[in-house]
């Protein structure tokens, strides 16, 4: 039991740190108060939430730029077998929301398994429950996975995935401690002889939230952005005030009607066209003027950029204005940010290869992998072109090249071939031979060069 123990607690452990990411990125923190009574006064009892949201942001600008151009073998039969695979897993879709997940928690898990019509599953697991543990001594060696979730109100079910088998386990509880007693329900083979479970993090051995640097400029902004909220009210209907005049009680107000208080008379008094204010024995009215929107977006402004900065993402995805950067300036913005993207694709990139290493083992072929990502310099098509015309000239086959430029696979076989059948026919351009000219003393004819 000692081994469901280590599971249990292997998922919990880290359980609340995802949850605080996962709110941090979709905006649902709650505002932080330095008083209980200033919360109480604020709130009322209800949670007061924030969208004005640049953590998402974080981490989007990083998600964006993370597209796998292609996924190939090292024959044309696992290539295949890759874009199959990938095919019927609608990858195509579910990448952006494995590299999402990874980047918003830190860590994202991909469970790979035969269905039941023998085809190879792909998919996605919340690392809030699911986890792969690691040798102490190994710590690139996986021992074993876990995956731990509710599927009922009273009933809780988990997963162990090992070199040798996977156990299936259930427990009549909806809350789980390390002491929770469990039933076998089921054990599966695993002929493949490693745990088919892919981790997907930022970091090694387990990943950081993109946004975590933003958290406490996030807790700021969204102090200053619903205090002012707050504020509004009274910028569209400012809280007036009436004084008495000297000598006068409160009973003589009552004149503005006879049945209610002073203060309720001049509470009933209402703002709009063609109101007329009887007031008796009042010597001053005035109001109170509300609080300046400068005090509060001014520092939301500062506090963006010191985000930016913390974060490694450019300004200008903060500040949507007509001063965005072109050229040589965007890509001195930028760079920070293709940085990060560089860094993450040889993370995930990882993950996708032993993924599909994995897949392809269990389709009974053994073949090495190799991920292309589509570029992530903010390029346009024709400097595109040019970096692409450049690689070639420096070598680089016309494959690999269109492959580097973030082609998928079967499109440049396709473009190979058609290369090659006009090539046979004499449709396809031959480069001209060069010409230099030769300046010697003795030599004045111009020599064709092959």
């Amino acid at each position: 039991m000692t081994i469901l123990k280590e599971a249990v607690s292997a998922v919990l452990d880290r359980r609340s740190e995802y949850e605080v990411a996962q709110d941090y990125y979709n905006g649902n923190v709650e505002e932080t108060f330095a008083s209980a009574r200033m919360r109480r006064l604020l709130t009322q009892g209800n949670k007061q939430r924030s969208r004005l949201n640049f953590c998402r942001t974080v981490v989007d600008s990083v998600n964006d730029r993370l597209e796998i151009g292609t996924i190939s073998g090292d024959t044309k039969i696992a290539t295949a077998k890759v874009q199959e695979i990938w095919n019927n897993n609608d990858l195509g879709i579910e990448a952006q929301e494995i590299h999402r997940m990874a980047l918003v928690n830190g860590d994202a898990y991909v469970v790979a398994w035969p269905g039941v019509d023998g085809d190879v599953e792909v998919a996605l697991n919340s690392p809030a429950n699911m986890t792969l543990v690691y040798d102490v001594e190994n710590p690139r060696k996986k021992l074993y996975a876990v995956k731990l979730w509710l599927a009922g109100e009273n009933q809780t079910r988990m997963n162990i995935y090992g070199t040798d088998k996977v156990t299936k386990w259930q427990t009549n509880t909806g809350t789980i401690t390390e002491g929770t007693d469990w039933t076998l329900l089921d054990t599966v083979d695993n002929p493949w002889g490693e745990v088919p479970v892919f981790h997907f993090r930022t970091h090694r051995p387990f990943g950081r939230p993109e946004h975590l640097d933003a958290y406490d400029s996030q807790d700021a902004i969204n102090k200053l952005f619903n205090t002012h909220l707050y504020t509004v009210d009274y910028q569209g209907a400012p809280q007036r005030y009436a004084l008495a005049a000297s000598g006068v009680d409160n009973m003589e107000a009552d004149d503005f009607n006879e049945g209610d208080t002073a203060r309720e008379n001049i509470q009933a008094l209402r703002n709009g066209p063609g109101e007329v204010w009887l007031m008796s024995g009042v010597s001053t009215m005035g109001q109170f003027e509300p609080a300046d929107p400068a005090a509060f977006w001014t520092p939301i402004k500062d506090i963006a950029r010191s985000m930016a900065s913390l974060t490694g993402t450019p300004l200008h995805y903060f500040e949507k204005t007509g001063n965005i950067p072109s050229g040589n300036a965007l890509r001195t913005a930028e760079a920070p940010l293709l940085k990060k993207v560089a860094d993450r694709e040889a993370a995930f990139g990882y993950g996708w290869r032993d993924l599909f290493r994995f897949c392809l083992k269990v389709e009974g072929i053994k073949s090495e992998v190799i991920v292309y990502w589509k570029p992530v310099e903010s390029l346009d098509e024709l400097e595109r072109w040019d970096v692409t015309l450049k690689k070639i000239n420096a070598g680089l086959s016309h494959r690999q090249a269109l492959l580097e430029g973030g082609y998928p696979a079967d499109e440049v076989e396709r473009i190979m071939a058609e290369r090659a059948a006009e090539a046979e026919s004499g449709l396809f351009y031959q480069r001209a031979p060069q010409t230099r000219v030769n300046t010697s003393a003795d030599e004045t004819t111009p020599k064709e060069v092959a």
